[in-house]
This record gives structure tokens, C-alpha cells and sequence, in this order.
């Protein structure tokens, strides 16, 4: 549960209570106050946030599965012409064998006494020695081309099926995982339309508090140099910008995960989009060490819903909830289910 409210509620003259962290229901009761306005905007920003998050991971395994699909396919093809040709090639050489095995069953003799017997002098004979000895050559050559051509087209075959299976397996998986994705998509629906039923229900002037707050006031002059000092500050450059729920516009609207992936975008380093993802980028390192630059996760092993960006000095910038913009906080101020930090660079 994150409790970013806290200052806002503040500036409100009112309390939030500690929220649960049941998930908002979109037919939630209307709100008797101010705080329980804000409390259930809160709950079902939560929900929002997670769900979405999951949904956004499950397009990229889509995407991923697909991509697998298109690789498995391109492989049997290739695969399917390799076979092909050693077919062809085995032909080749069966038919040079079958037409020598004819010719010897059929009464030619192609013995060196043939040569002799039927030479009409010395110099006939070595003439027919070395077309013979040529034709021994051919057909010894044919024999081990044929052997070779099956043993080719026996590989050639196997890898072929294998390829078969890698791409039906392939299709099976990205069938799988689509089948999961429209009840994904729906349930992302209906979490961001609670959201939005809740922050509707804010009075005006509860919409301006959260719209303005943008936490508190920070230094970049001990940020350091490298890509993480050149991706806190292009976070930083994003305070004051709109959360928008699966935004990807800077300046414009963006979310948790997309701001952090832009202000290392900006570094020359490339995150995935998803926190679900972005947890595993980098190396883990303790609450205790954390540098500027260090990701912050928040929520649970199998539901990582949110990520902030260290700053230094205890606070984190990151894209709040609904209704809210990006702002710096204390590290409290990420959630009460903080999870995990991660070290994208070293410098």
C-alpha cells in the first residue's frame, strides 16, 4: 500500500486511515467524506496499478511467444530445404549406382582380363585399363556419395521433424498465453474504470491538491556522473508530469514502469517496460546501499506492482496514482509493501 496521500490529506486538514489492501471493487459505496473520497481513489489506483501491470506483462509474453512462433517457423523452414536438397542428392547418387549395378547384372565385364582379352594391341589395352580404372573411380565414387547423401538426408529429416515440433510447440504456447489475455484485458478494464469512478468522486478542490504536489524539493548537485547520474536527472526533468495509466508520453502522462524505462532510455540503457520485467534487470542490492539510480520495487514476489527511482537523500522520484503527477518523496512515501532494489549500472 502505497501512502503518498499522507501530504496531500495534510494540506486537506484531514486524516487518511490506514488502507487495506483489498482490492476496490468498481460498485464501491459512495464515499461519506473527504477522506474515504481519497482513501478509495487510493485502493483502486492500487488495484489499477497492479492488474495493469499484469496484463502489460502478459502482451509482452504474448508478443514474446509470437516471436518465438515466427523464429520456430523461419528454423523448419530452412530445415524442410536442407531435407530437400539431401534428397535430392541421394537421388543423384542412386541413380548413378542403380545404372552400375544394372550394367554388371546385365553381363558388362569390367574386369582388367576383360581389357586384356578383348585389347587389340598394348596400346588398346592400356586404353581400355584406364577408362576402366576411370569407371572404377566413378562408381567407387557414386557408392561412398550415396552413403554419405543418406546419411545427410537421415539427419537432414530428423532435424526437420525436430524443427516440426519446436514450431507446433511454439504455436501451442502463444495460443495459450492469448487465450489468458482478453480475461487480462478485462479485468485491466474494469480496474482502471474503478479508478476512474473514484477520482471522479474528489471534489475540485482535492483534484488541484493532487494535481500540484509535486513532494518535495531535492538537489542535483551530488548527483553522480555515468548513466545512472544521467537517468535520475532525466527522471527528475519529469516531476510535474501528469500519471497517466499505461502513459508513455514524457511531459505528457506516463506511469511508474514507462518513467523509469524513458530516464534510462536517456542513458543509453535499455529496460523492458513492465515492472514485472524490470525486476529482474541489474543486480539485487540491499535498502541499506542503495545509490541514486537504484530501482525500488513495491508489492510481492508474484505481484510486483510498482517501481520508484532512488535519488539520494532518502527520497525516490516515481509516477504515483491516478490523479496525481510525478513527484519526489520520501522512501516511505513508494509504499508499505516495498519488495526489492535492483542496481541497473555500476558507475
Amino acid at each position: 500500500m502505497k501512502i503518498p496521500y499522507k501530504h496531500v490529506l495534510g494540506a486537506l486538514g484531514v486524516t487518511l486511515a490506514v488502507i487495506s489492501l483489498a482490492p476496490a471493487s468498481a460498485l464501491a459505496d459512495p464515499p461519506t467524506n473527504a477522506n474515504d473520497a481519497l482513501a478509495q481513489l487510493h485502493d483502486a489506483s492500487q488495484k489499477e496499478e497492479s492488474v495493469g501491470e499484469q496484463y502489460n506483462a502478459a502482451q509482452s509474453a504474448y508478443q514474446a511467444r509470437l516471436a518465438d512462433v515466427q523464429k520456430a517457423n523461419a528454423d523448419l523452414a530452412t530445415d524442410q530445404q536442407a531435407e530437400k536438397q539431401a534428397k535430392a542428392d541421394e537421388d543423384r547418387y542412386r541413380g548413378d549406382v542403380d545404372r552400375w549395378v544394372s550394367a554388371t547384372t546385365e553381363g558388362a565385364d569390367l574386369s582388367s582380363m576383360s581389357a586384356l582379352l578383348t585389347g587389340q594391341s598394348p596400346s588398346d589395352f592400356l586404353d581400355r585399363a584406364w577408362m576402366l580404372q576411370e569407371v572404377s573411380q566413378f562408381n567407387g565414387d557414386a557408392m561412398a556419395g550415396l552413403d554419405k547423401a543418406l546419411s545427410k538426408a537421415s539427419d537432414a529429416s530428423k532435424k526437420a521433424q525436430q524443427a516440426q515440433d519446436k514450431s507446433n510447440t511454439a504455436a501451442a504456447q502463444a495460443k495459450q498465453v492469448a487465450d489468458g489475455l482478453q480475461a487480462q484485458k478485462d479485468a485491466a478494464t474494469q480496474a482502471e474504470q474503478a479508478a476512474q469512478a473514484a477520482y471522479n468522486r474528489l471534489t475540485g478542490s482535492q483534484k488541484t491538491a493532487l494535481a500540484s504536489d509535486k513532494g518535495q524539493p531535492f538537489d542535483t548537485s551530488n548527483v553522480p556522473p555515468g548513466a545512472a547520474g544521467i537517468a535520475v536527472k532525466a527522471a527528475l526533468g519529469q516531476v510535474g508530469t501528469p500519471y497517466v495509466y499505461g502513459g508513455n508520453q514524457p511531459g505528457v502522462g506516463l506511469d511508474c514502469s514507462s518513467l523509469v524505462q524513458y530516464a534510462y532510455r536517456q542513458a543509453g540503457i535499455s529496460l523492458p517496460r513492465v515492472t514485472t520485467d524490470q525486476v529482474n534487470v541489474g543486480t539485487p542490492v540491499s535498502e541499506a546501499d542503495l545509490k541514486p539510480g537504484d530501482l525500488l520495487f513495491f508489492g510481492t514476489a508474484s505481484n510486483v506492482h510498482h517501481v520508484a527511482m532512488f535519488i539520494g537523500n532518502g527520497q525516490i522520484v516515481h509516477a504515483p496514482d491516478v490523479g496525481q503527477v510525478v513527484k519526489v518523496v520520501p522512501i516511505s512515501g513508494g509504499g508499505s509493501d516495498y519488495y526489492t532494489s535492483r542496481r541497473i549500472v555500476n558507475s
